[in-house]
C-alpha cells in the first residue's frame, strides 16, 4: 500500500490518503490532525511505519495511532527518497472546496493552471502559506498534490492552509469572479508591471505552466495580467519564484493599508 501511494497519483486518488516523509512532515500531519479534530488526532493518521525513535513517536501514541518498527533495509524498501529519515505516515486526504478559501475578509487566493514541477508548486504551497494566503487552487493539468517532491517542497505547509483540487481552470475562475474576487493573471507578456495592479482588495493570483504560460482561454477570463519586470539579462523566472515575487508584493500593499 506505501509505496503505491507513494508511486502512483491514480492510487492515492482511489484511497483518498498519501504519504509523509520525515520526522518534520509526521509532525506538522499530526498538528493538523489536532486542529482538525480539536485536541484528538482522531483518524487522519492512518499508521505511522519507523526505523529508528523519534520524539514524535510517542505523541502519536499516545494518540492511539498505530507505530510499526521496521528495519532499516525493510523502510529503504519502503521510502520514496534516496536517503531514508526513518519514519512516515500514511494520511487521509482532508478534501477542501472553493468555500473555504473564501472564508478570510479579503481572500488572498493562488490559482495554479497547469503548474508541472512539483518542486514550483511545493515552492508555491510554501509560499502562499507564509504571506498568510487564504488559500491555494489547483485546477486540471496541474502536478499532484501529493507528490513526494511536491508535498517535501511545502515544507509542511500543505497542512497550514486550505489547497483545492478543482476540475476545470474556467469553472473555479468563474466561481471566484462571482464572489466578487479579482483575477489578476502572471504573463511575461502583460504591458502592467506586477506592483501596479491593486492586491488590497479580494484577488486571485493566477498562474501557468512552466514553459508555456497559460492558455490564451483561461487568460482571458482574468480581469488584468501583469508582468514581473526584468531589467537584467535573465530571460524568466520560473513559477515558483515569480509567484513568491507577486504575493509579496500584495502582502506589502495590504500591510501599508492596515497601516493608513
Amino acid at each position: 500500500m506505501v509505496r503505491n501511494l507513494l508511486e502512483k497519483r491514480r492510487s492515492r486518488r482511489k484511497e483518498e490518503r498519501f504519504v509523509v516523509e520525515g520526522p518534520h512532515l509526521v509532525e506538522e500531519a499530526l498538528l493538523r490532525s489536532f486542529r482538525a479534530s480539536e485536541g484528538k488526532a482522531g483518524d487522519l493518521i492512518d499508521f505511522v511505519v519507523y526505523a529508528q525513535r523519534f520524539p514524535v513517536l510517542e505523541k502519536l501514541k499516545e494518540q492511539g495511532i498505530d507505530c510499526y518498527k521496521v528495519s532499516r533495509e525493510q523502510f529503504a524498501d519502503l521510502s520514496g527518497v534516496e536517503t531514508p529519515q526513518g519514519i512516515l505516515a500514511v494520511v487521509k486526504e482532508r478534501p477542501y472546496g472553493l468555500r473555504d478559501v473564501l472564508q478570510a475578509a479579503v481572500p488572498l487566493v493562488v490559482v495554479c493552471a497547469g503548474v508541472q514541477d512539483p518542486g514550483n508548486l511545493g515552492t508555491i504551497i510554501r509560499t502562499a502559506d507564509a504571506v498568510g494566503a487564504s488559500g491555494v487552487v489547483l485546477t486540471r493539468g496541474t502536478v499532484d498534490l501529493y507528490n513526494p517532491k511536491a508535498l517535501r517542497s511545502t515544507m509542511g505547509s500543505v497542512f497550514h492552509l486550505p489547497i483545492v483540487q478543482a476540475d476545470e481552470a474556467a469553472e473555479a475562475l468563474g466561481e471566484l469572479k462571482k464572489r466578487r474576487v479579482r483575477i489578476i493573471a502572471a504573463d511575461a507578456a502583460a504591458k502592467k508591471d506586477h506592483y501596479a495592479a491593486d492586491y488590497k482588495l479580494p484577488c486571485a493570483i493566477l498562474v501557468g505552466n512552466e514553459g508555456a504560460g497559460l492558455d490564451k482561454e483561461v487568460l482571458a477570463l482574468a480581469d488584468e495580467a501583469v508582468r514581473i519586470p526584468m531589467p537584467g539579462k535573465a530571460e524568466s523566472l520560473n513559477v515558483g519564484i515569480s509567484t513568491a515575487v507577486i504575493l509579496y508584493e500584495a502582502l506589502r500593499q495590504r500591510k501599508e493599508r492596515r497601516k493608513t
